[in-house]
């Protein structure tokens, strides 16, 4: 009797494992069925597997890295203006939809496409726009044109820094790798105004080339934290000797460093009560912590770090990036310098061989301005897309050839600044780093451009840091041309190519940036 009982036991725990089975195979058949045959996304073109799986992504970001931008480039190429790239989303490349989708003030960011920055606690990965309202709100001030402004002697003391860096590399006839430097130059900048404590990254003997791959190594992490959301938790679990011993070349300790370094910076704010104990005056970091917008919630150890990851992150790469394609471009084509070169000369006339020129005098010159426009539009500070979501409402695409689409509400849409900025429609040679376009064009194809022309975004969802970015550009850029001569080292265009979207665009993982030598 008791074997019979086993028997019986034993073949209803057959059946019940084997239903399972079953269902675990059977699910993803069927949802993928439904997906494609019978989603309100149905009728929108692409690719079937894209449609079917977000797997077919994961792929092209993780094992591929980074590469989906590219593959979504090439849906577009064969199924036109409108491709559905996973289940859920939509991706629409016309620069005439641009502002319908980024001037709408009440759309939410995609939680799933941003949660690459972690839990979504910062301000960049903030999806309700409600909240992200308060959020952004609690530091706007400290980034209004006025404010910067009156950082400018501060901005000033770093390009002076690394002015003086590279005079060292001139007496000595050193290579510098002014990508590092302009990153250094970038970090320093924003954690003077954003954080607690200040970085010296200029003064470090190999411009901290460490430092530069561990933010390339961060972002590229972020993409299987989008996809596999314990990543980040999995990776801080890990004892620290463990990962020295699976990982010899020390980088993924570097990256464990750095959040350590950026975990003290928003433990300061907490402890000083974001009253500044180094500074004279308060820090981004100080004013989120102090802010009568934000409730208790919003000023845990927590949130603290990702806004301290956020801030300092976008304010370091981006700006880097920006100036590295500058000054490829500028000393590729002796047309070029020599116009930018004669028009800082001008402005300088009179003045010292140590004088720095300031903001008001560079941001008046017209081709040093147009230069900073082109490098911006190439260099593409964000060159990921930027999903948004109604919550409530349906959406529509009308293409240009009159077809028309509704997306229900919480359908994902989104665009690409890439796009526009090389949208040859609207920028003649749109890859040819061509300062003219913004000089010698008609006022219709001037208006064009501008509408077009996006390098920070558009709309509440803007980058923050948009005038401080400029500041910053436009005092170094001025500056470095007006004060030296330069010769690239050993660089050549791949070396500022976009061959990777970690949300920031980075090119060969083996390059060393854009090298120069200085006279």
């Amino acid at each position: 009797m008791w074997a019979f009982l086993d028997v019986k036991s034993s073949d209803g725990s057959t059946l019940f494992w084997g239903l399972i089975l079953g269902a675990a195979v059977a699910w993803p058949l069927l949802l993928a069925v439904y997906r494609l045959f019978f989603s309100p996304l149905a009728a929108i073109p692409g690719p079937k597997l894209a449609a079917a799986t977000a797997w077919y992504e994961f792929y092209w970001d993780c094992p591929k890295q980074g590469h989906y931008m590219f593959k979504i480039e090439q849906m577009h190429q064969k199924y036109g203006p409108i491709v559905r790239i996973n289940p859920w989303e939509v991706h629409i490349k016309d620069t005439a939809y641009w502002d319908t989708l980024y001037t709408n003030n009440k759309l939410d960011k995609d939680a799933w496409y941003y949660r690459a920055f972690g839990d979504n606690l910062g301000t960049v990965g903030t999806g309700p726009w409600e909240l992200h309202r308060l959020r952004r709100g609690a530091m706007a001030r400290f980034f209004s044109n006025a404010n910067v402004s009156r950082l400018e002697p501060k901005v000033l003391a770093r390009v002076k820094k690394l002015l003086e860096r590279i005079e060292e590399h001139r007496i000595s006839n050193k290579v510098i790798p002014i990508s590092h430097a302009f990153r250094c130059y970038a970090t320093d900048v924003i954690s003077d105004y954003a954080a607690p404590h200040s970085r010296d990254f200029l003064s470090t003997p190999d411009f901290s080339a460490a430092f530069n791959q561990v933010l390339r190594d961060f972002s590229e992490l972020m993409l299987w934290q989008r996809h596999i959301p314990i990543v980040f938790p999995v990776l801080g679990a890990i004892p620290r000797w463990f990962i020295s011993l699976m990982d010899p070349s020390g980088a993924q300790i570097a990256v464990l460093d750095n959040q350590a370094a950026l975990l003290n910076q928003a433990k300061t704010v907490i402890a000083t009560k974001g009253i500044p104990s180094e500074k004279e005056s308060p820090t981004v970091l100080d004013a989120i912590y102090q802010s009568d917008l934000l409730g208790p919630e919003d000023k845990t150890l927590h949130r603290m770090m990702a806004e301290t990851q956020a801030i300092l992150g976008a304010g370091t790469e981006t700006t880097g990036n920006t100036l590295s394609t500058l000054v490829y471009h500028v000393l590729s084509n002796p047309t070029i310098l020599q116009i930018l070169k004669a028009e800082l000369n001008a402005a300088g006339k009179g003045k010292g061989d140590s004088d720095l020129l300031d903001f008001k005098i560079l941001d008046k010159r017209p081709y040093l301005q147009a230069c900073i426009k082109e490098a911006l539009r190439l260099a593409v500070g964000v060159v990921g897309r930027l999903p948004r979501v109604n919550p409530i409402a349906p959406m529509s695409y009308t293409t240009p050839t009159g077809k028309a689409y509704v997306f229900p509400p919480k359908t994902v849409v989104s665009m690409s600044i890439r796009d526009m900025h090389t949208d040859d429609n609207i920028f003649h040679n749109p890859h040819s780093f061509w300062p003219e376009r913004w000089i010698t064009s008609s006022i219709d194809q001037l208006k064009q451009m501008e509408k077009a022309y996006a390098p920070f975004g558009r709309g509440v969802r803007a980058c923050l840091g948009v005038e401080l970015a400029k500041e910053e550009l436009t005092l170094m850029a001025g500056n470095l041309f007006y004060r030296f001569d330069f010769d690239l080292f050993e660089t050549t265009e791949r070396d500022i190519s976009i061959l990777h979207d970690y949300f920031a665009p980075f090119g060969p993982k083996e390059s060393e940036g854009v090298r120069v030598t200085a006279r």
